[in-house]
């Protein structure tokens, strides 16, 4: 196991709330959280910083699963029910749950069933892996009860729900809210979290209308030092060591480590999957959900370029939902072993220009060996296998012979527009909020360009916001849909001479 995995482990592995950092974190403060650089032991090919940069890196997983109770009006949440500990709470609450345990909670002040309660049973298996500055209190898992499920749970019906961090690139572009995330129904629990697998991470496995629990039972669920209740500022070293198998340490490669955790953010921008371009008919191509194009006509020729990708952190929580009718048998159901994921997983390399250092265009490159570069579209975005080379350039008129040109070096052919978008606000918003997008785009081409069509392919997450869309140059500003994305397409007509640009802006709202 190398460092990066004992670092996803770390915190489970103390078994305590990470002192004043988690202290600042229950109060809404969390303070900034920063990973030690990896000390490898062993031959290691590190992961180009762009395509880091680009895939919103995760930090160590959190140590506790913020999860909100969310019941009807009326109803009353009990906390380590039958115990000398119980806290009685009447609203919807959110707690911190360790993940590895099994939790049981006491529903009270059940409508037309004073004198009932309902025990749900609570599997805790993994937790939000948060970005810098993000405080993983404010993004609860939502376990909702509706008045529906209380009243078939109290008739004797099994409901299960299996919620998930949704995987941003198989999100259905429906609007949710927080306390009230997306169901989706399956046929037995089994189907649930394979389908909870599929479309995402598996993070809570709950059951209403379970047996009714004993006091032992109420005893073993009970374990100090894993729920972390409203107001409590730490949580110390849990009890009893875990027992269910956790979702936060996902299968990894011994010599590249663990697979990046992904769902908590989205991106926008760039160009991914099918390559964008423009084809013989003139129009364009390969504008896949996310991707960003600019269309502009130079000379006699139809181009296209892309942007750099910008990230959002906005973790959505959706349902694997199974409901099993009475019919006689009153059992309860539990998973005995943890579920892996072990589909393998795509790789993209849409790697983002970080800076253009250089204007100087070659005229002439000698290489002893063939070279091997993938040029981008704003600068050299991957250079592989070449070495000691001689390159020669023409500086006011004079040629300048340059040798031993490193990988580095290789910079920007100054023949294409530059298109740079950015996203505000970049941190602390939920579901529901809108942000705002800017698109500045220039010509960074010594040629005039004209007839540009800027295209914006959004997210599923994402909703336009009607009437938005912004511009500093005349501009018609259309919507037009693509597949479940919307595109926002800023047709911008006139010429558009070298150095010159131009700013559009719009907002969406995160769903």
């Amino acid at each position: 196991m190398n460092f990066t995995s004992l670092l996803l482990l770390a915190p489970l592995a103390a078994g305590v709330h990470p002192g004043k950092q988690d202290a600042g974190c229950a109060t809404g403060n969390c303070p900034p959280m920063t990973a030690p650089k990896p000390n490898y032991l062993m031959p290691y090919t590190p992961v180009p910083p762009q395509l880091i940069a680009q895939a919103c890196p995760p930090m160590p997983p959190a140590p506790l699963l913020a999860t909100k109770i969310v019941v009807p009006t009326g109803v009353r949440i009990v906390a380590a029910p039958g115990t000398g500990g119980a806290k009685i709470f009447t609203a919807s609450t959110t707690f911190g749950l360790r993940p590895g345990y099994v939790y049981r909670f006491e529903l009270t002040g059940l409508t037309n069933r004073p004198n009932e309660s309902l025990y749900p049973e609570i599997e805790v298996r993994g937790s939000l892996a948060p970005r810098p500055g993000m405080n993983y209190m404010d993004y609860p898992a939502a376990i909702n009860f509706s008045e529906i499920d209380l009243a078939k749970a109290a008739l004797g019906s099994l409901i299960t729900k299996v919620i998930y961090l949704e995987d941003p690139e198989k999100a259905v572009p429906v609007k949710t809210t927080a306390d009230r995330p997306l169901e989706q129904f399956a046929d037995t629990e089994d189907d649930a979290i394979h389908a909870a697998a599929e479309n995402g991470r598996p993070v809570l496995i709950v059951r209403l209308g379970n047996r009714v629990p004993t006091e032992a039972d109420l005893n073993r669920a009970a374990i100090p030092g894993t729920v972390l209740l409203p107001g409590e500022q730490a949580l110390g070293r849990p009890a009893a060591s875990p027992t269910l198998g956790w979702y936060g340490v996902p299968l990894y490669d011994p010599i590249l480590g663990p697979k990046q955790l992904t769902e908590e953010c989205f991106t926008d921008g760039g160009d991914t999957k099918n390559p964008l371009g423009i084809r013989g008919t003139g129009d364009l191509g390969g504008l896949d959900a996310t991707d960003v194009a600019l269309e502009y006509s130079q000379g006699d020729k139809r181009k296209v370029t892309t942007s750099n990708k910008v990230c959002v952190c906005v973790p959505r929580f959706a349902v694997q939902k199974v409901e099993v009718n009475a019919g006689g048998l009153y059992f309860a159901y539990r998973l005995e072993a943890g579920v892996q994921r072990t589909a393998a997983s795509s790789s993209r390399s849409n790697l983002l220009v970080q800076a253009v250092s250089e204007r100087l265009k070659p005229v002439g490159l000698e290489m002893p060996i063939r070279p091997m570069a993938q040029i981008g579209r704003q600068g050299a975005e991957l250079v592989i296998g070449t070495q000691k080379a001689t390159a020669h350039y023409t500086v006011n008129g004079t040629q300048v012979v340059k040798s031993s040109v490193e990988p580095d070096e290789l910079v920007n052919f100054p023949n294409e527009m530059i298109v740079t978008k950015s996203v505000e606000p970049k941190a602390n918003v939920k579901i529901g909020d809108e942000v705002t997008f800017t698109l500045t785009y220039k010509n960074d081409t010594s040629l005039p360009v004209s007839d540009l069509v800027l295209s914006d392919s959004l997210s599923p997450r994402l909703e336009y916001a009607a009437g938005s869309g912004r511009s500093d140059r005349p501009t018609n500003v259309t919507t037009e849909l693509n597949g479940n994305s919307t595109v926002v397409k800023f047709e911008i007509p006139g010429t558009l001479q070298p150095g010159q640009g131009g700013v559009v802006k719009f907002k969406a709202k995160v769903r």
